[in-house]
């Protein structure tokens, strides 16, 4: 019997594995912010459209899902200001960066 439970164990790790692992709201607001701050060297008041940042190899590559979840963060702390499709950064942004 115990062989079993460990043979259903190794199948589940394996199948966790081959899963992609979904990323936190706030895990991807941070990167986000960090993307804002440091790679594109925005500072405080600093406007960014949406195209400036897919410019970026990091963001470019998201998914829109995960784009809109990290601006839906980072606004929700206070870090951005989301204006159509530009971004302002805060105070608190770079704070938090």
């Amino acid at each position: 019997m115990g062989e079993h439970v460990a043979q259903q164990n190794i199948e589940r790790d394996r199948a966790n594995r081959k899963r992609p692992s979904k990323q936190t709201a706030a895990a991807i607001g941070h990167k986000l912010l960090e993307i804002i701050v440091y790679r594109k060297t925005c500072r405080i008041g600093g406007k960014l459209s949406v195209d400036d940042l897919v410019e970026s190899s990091e963001v470019g590559d998201w998914k829109m899902p995960d784009f809109k979840m990290a601006c839906t963060y980072a606004a929700s702390q206070g870090w951005l200001v989301v204006d159509d499709d530009t971004l302002t950064l805060t105070t608190a942004g770079l704070a938090a960066a």
